[in-house]
């Protein structure tokens, strides 16, 4: 299953094609008047890697997590804070992390290769923030660069999951976490689900088509790589005997006795629409998979029947649904995209006693996407 992070990074008024001297209260840009992150946008940060071009951009490091085991399998949305707000400024997808120390030869060289010149050591000198973080001991930043340097390019990812904003996005941090404010320390990071980095990318408006950004979103779009890891674990989970686990591994596949006893439950139809065309139902599961224990997972009250299109809002929690089956949308859909959509449309029957009990903790979530 891909990794999916909100990552600081410095703010920068030179859409991250060079130092911009910002004000900066902590971290390494404090410190240094400078943050190797404000290249991340730059046309010359690209590198050959077994003869294919591959982007590279830097981020502070993420601690403990295990990124090495996720090679070409990691979301990094950049945001960045600025005059009490925070902004999505940067996506890259597909990444591969180059921090530990089993890659400092590979980062070192593709750090030398966008920044081994003299065009980013002057262009970083001139700048006042820079010059005061070290006295106007140039000497000093000198051996600081050649010590540094290497850290440039400690990450790669394909191009074409490389999407740098024009214009950075607001973003509304209760909407995301539930919170008044993102993560905003250079050194920590912030893990959040499929489901939440779909809604992020989603509120990208890009001025002119981005096919990076499609290509980001329908990857997003997908649950097949959060699939296969779920029944990688459900095949390694001891204590299951071998009909409870085939069992878990049809639901998770949306199918089985788990999508029979749907069937059966909705009259073969849409829980919403009525529609009975079988091979565009999905056995969609009311409290998330990732957050329910096995019994529930097999649970057909923590089920609705539900088609392709409405299963997706659901699985993205921009709709949900009250107790007596109203449907509830979040506010991020327009008025236009509404109809489009033809939402709001009630469940066909009131909820059960246990399926209210389900839609309670998906309305959970769904409350801090609406708001």
């Amino acid at each position: 299953m891909p990794l999916y992070f909100l990552k600081p990074v410095v703010w920068n008024t030179k859409g991250y094609k060079g130092p911009s001297g910002e004000k900066v209260t902590s971290g390494y840009p404090k410190d240094h008047g400078f943050g190797h992150e404000e290249w991340n946008a730059s046309e010359n940060s690209t590198v050959l890697v077994d003869g294919r071009r591959m982007r590279t951009f830097h981020t502070e490091p993420f601690g403990k997590q295990p990124l090495d085991d996720y090679p070409g399998d990691i979301f990094v949305f950049m945001i960045a804070s600025h005059a009490g707000h925070q902004y999505l400024v940067g996506i890259a997808g597909g990444a591969t992390s180059l921090i530990s120390e089993q890659h400092a030869q590979k980062r070192r060289e593709y750090s030398n290769s966008i920044a081994g010149g003299m065009d980013r050591w002057a262009e970083t000198w001139s700048v006042p923030a820079v010059k005061k973080c070290y006295g106007d001991d140039v000497d000093k930043f000198r051996a600081h660069w050649a010590q540094e340097l290497q850290w440039s390019a400690n990450w790669i990812c394909p191009p074409e999951l490389f999407h740098w904003l024009d214009d950075p996005v607001l973003l509304n941090p209760h909407e995301i976490t539930g919170k008044n404010f993102l993560i905003k320390m250079f050194g920590s990071y912030q893990k959040i689900s499929r489901a939440t980095a779909s809604l992020i990318a989603s509120s990208v408006r890009p001025a002119k088509p981005s096919p990076a950004l499609d290509n980001i979103l329908a990857r997003l779009g997908s649950d097949e790589p959060d699939r296969a890891t779920d029944i990688a674990r459900i095949e390694r989970e001891e204590g299951l005997d071998p009909t409870t686990r085939e069992a878990l591994i049809q639901a998770r596949l949306g199918q089985g006795k788990f999508r029979q006893d749907l069937f059966r439950l909705w009259d073969g139809v849409c829980s919403v629409s009525g529609c009975d065309v079988h091979q565009v139902l999905r056995a969609s599961h009311i409290k998330p998979w990732a957050g329910s224990k096995n019994k529930e997972r097999l649970d057909p009250e923590n089920g609705l029947l539900l088609a392709v299109n409405i299963d997706a809002l659901f699985d993205c929690h921009l709709i949900s649904f009250d107790d007596s089956g109203e449907m509830l949308v979040c506010l991020s859909i327009s008025p236009e995209q509404r109809s489009l959509l033809g939402l709001p449309a009630r469940l066909r029957r009131v909820p059960s006693p246990e399926q209210r009990r389900y839609l309670a903790q998906h309305r959970e979530i769904f409350a801090r996407r609406a708001s």
